[in-house]
């Protein structure tokens, strides 16, 4: 039997929660996170979780291909219902939408915080993931971003806590972003991640130049004479501005 092999993606995300007790995947599809932790020995059991029939049944398929029925366990629900409270020590869900994650999160609070941490990996909408993360009390203990192809993805671990994440305070403000309101300043850290940053990463110029490139061609193809976008012109430029003090920050610390 071949071993399998996961992409950089799942691999990242098996690197920030692994190894665990239980772990639990949410949105599971073929089950390859909980099939790789119980062949490395990196979990003593699984839950693979799906919403939908065909990936659960693409999971079952694969499990019994592996041989693991006995380690995983297979189940059919929505985000962390099918999950009971404490059972699993490490939460995962990867490849499904930032706002999906933010309502499993909120939905399932109580499985969520039993958890000893929590990896995401949203496809879009990552500043949802982070202000729900923070709303509830958990800190991010790490952050990145990896590549495959021409795709960029994001993948953040966090820990339940009793306090406010001191990633977001004030004094860890890089000073471009203290040069902006508290909220513009909030909302940049959600959006890119306090950790990359403060910290910096290889793919964040990367990063903050696609999405400059995108803010300025939308920018690009509104009326100027229409009234009615000129709020939506200046919380453009006003986005466009940070990202370009955010590439300089980069740019002079290399």
């Amino acid at each position: 039997m071949s071993e399998l092999r996961l992409s950089p993606r799942l691999q990242q995300v098996a690197d920030y929660a692994l190894p665990c007790a239980v772990l639990a995947d949410i949105g599971t599809d073929h089950a390859n996170l909980p099939i790789y932790a119980i062949e490395h020995a990196l979990a003593q059991r699984a839950i693979a979780t799906d919403l939908r029939t065909g990936p659960l049944d693409r999971a079952r398929t694969n499990v019994a291909f592996h041989r693991l029925t006995t380690q995983i366990s297979l189940r059919h629900g929505d985000g962390l219902a099918p999950i009971e409270q404490g059972e699993a020590d490490v939460i995962v869900s990867a490849g499904i939408g930032g706002h999906v994650h933010a309502q499993l999160l909120r939905a399932g609070e109580p499985v969520a915080k039993a958890a000893k941490r929590i990896v995401l990996q949203p496809m879009n909408a990552g500043h949802l993931v982070r202000s729900t993360l923070y709303e509830l009390g958990f800190h991010i203990v790490a952050e990145t971003l990896v590549a495959e192809g021409d795709k960029l993805y994001e993948i953040i671990a966090a820990e339940p806590k009793d306090d406010l994440d001191p990633a977001y305070a004030s004094a860890a403000l890089p000073k471009f972003l203290t040069e902006v309101s508290a909220a513009a300043a909030r909302h940049f850290l959600y959006t890119y991640g306090p950790m990359i940053v403060r910290l910096g990463h290889p793919l964040a110029p990367r990063r903050a130049s696609m999405d400059l490139e995108r803010l300025r061609w939308v920018l690009s193809r509104l009326p100027a004479e229409a009234s009615d976008n000129r709020d939506k012109q200046l919380q453009l430029s006003h986005s466009i501005r940070m990202l370009e003090s955010w590439l300089q920050q980069m740019e002079e610390s290399t």
